[in-house]
């Protein structure tokens, strides 16, 4: 059964993927990562990722591993 925070991670990610947007993501235990989605959830484990920091490399981002998904904003100094 699906949780709730599965389930709206799920719709973020989609929506990211959909509009092609990039994204914050913070990853579970502590991190980040800023890019795109390139797929949607693929056998309800994982997303393929772009990397902003690595482009064209394609990496797979388990859903396990993401505890919030969010708007990217870049930092001006």
């Amino acid at each position: 059964m699906e949780s709730k925070k599965e389930l709206r991670l799920k719709q973020k990610a989609s929506f990211y993927f959909n509009e092609k947007l990039i994204c914050h993501i913070t990853k579970e235990p502590k991190g980040f990562i800023n890019g795109w989605f390139r797929s949607d959830i693929i056998d309800d484990m994982y997303y393929l990722f772009e990397d902003h920091r690595w482009p064209d490399e394609e990496r797979k981002l388990f859903l396990l591993d993401i505890f919030d998904i969010n708007d990217y904003k870049e930092l001006v100094e």
